[in-house]
């Protein structure tokens, strides 16, 4: 299993779908509505520059995470 963090989520997901999604991920575009309540609001589009972090986990560690289940605030 590998966990696949965006921004300040975490996803787990097997490592061939965690590989797929970073290779989509690279080929993305980034996009920004830039709201301006005086003006008109503009779009913009550029080159992904954002670095994404995934790494492995151990069985055990999965299994063990996935008992455990959401936790409680």
């Amino acid at each position: 299993m590998m966990v696949v963090t965006l921004g300040y989520s975490h996803y787990v997901m097997q490592t061939a779908d965690a590989v797929r999604l970073l290779e989509i991920l690279e080929n993305a575009e980034r996009y920004v509505l830039k709201y301006r309540a005086s003006d008109a609001s503009t779009h913009h589009v550029w080159p992904n520059d954002t670095t994404f972090e995934a790494k492995m986990i151990g069985t055990d560690l999965y299994r063990m995470a996935k008992l455990a289940g959401k936790p409680e605030d």
